[in-house]
């Protein structure tokens, strides 16, 4: 955000935040934490269920292993820290500006409910429903979601 912030051709105090899935669920944590600076938030398929699936997993920081896999990737146990302390749908979903989110109803990664759940959390988001639609947008779902995006964006400059 600093790096951002530190350019010419950017408002200062009114950055627009996109992320798909563990991106969405950083940038609405980065933009709870740091309101100021964020205009608003475009959120895809949010990963808001990261601390639930991590507490669903282990029962504690010290039962994780060193070189945990999530989803097929290896991660260090560094990325858990942090996780059994907090409840990401409450604590990334203070930001007061605009937000956006588009979420899948067939989405068995995250399921649809955290989205719901953070819609009713912010002040002043929009949910966008994607029927059948799963985790990660492609082919008309993807098309729609970018028209989502689009029209949010339209509306932020008027």
């Amino acid at each position: 955000m600093n790096a951002v912030r530190k350019r010419n051709n950017v408002q200062k105090n009114g950055i627009l935040l996109v992320g798909a899935s563990q991106g969405g669920a950083v940038s609405a944590l980065t933009a709870s934490r740091h309101p100021r600076h964020i205009g608003a938030l475009a959120l895809m398929y949010p990963a808001f269920s990261i601390t639930a699936d991590a507490q669903a997993r282990y029962s504690s920081y010290s039962q994780v292993p060193n070189r945990p896999d999530i989803f097929g990737i290896t991660v260090g146990k560094a990325y858990y820290r942090g996780l059994f302390d907090m409840d990401l749908t409450h604590d990334a979903t203070k930001f007061n500006g605009p937000v956006l989110i588009v979420h899948g109803q067939a989405d068995d990664t995250v399921p649809i409910r955290y989205s719901r759940q953070a819609q009713h959390n912010f002040r002043n988001a929009t949910l966008k429903e994607i029927p059948n639609a799963r985790h990660g947008f492609s082919g008309a779902d993807l098309n729609r979601s970018i028209k989502y995006m689009d029209d949010f964006v339209d509306n932020l400059k008027s």
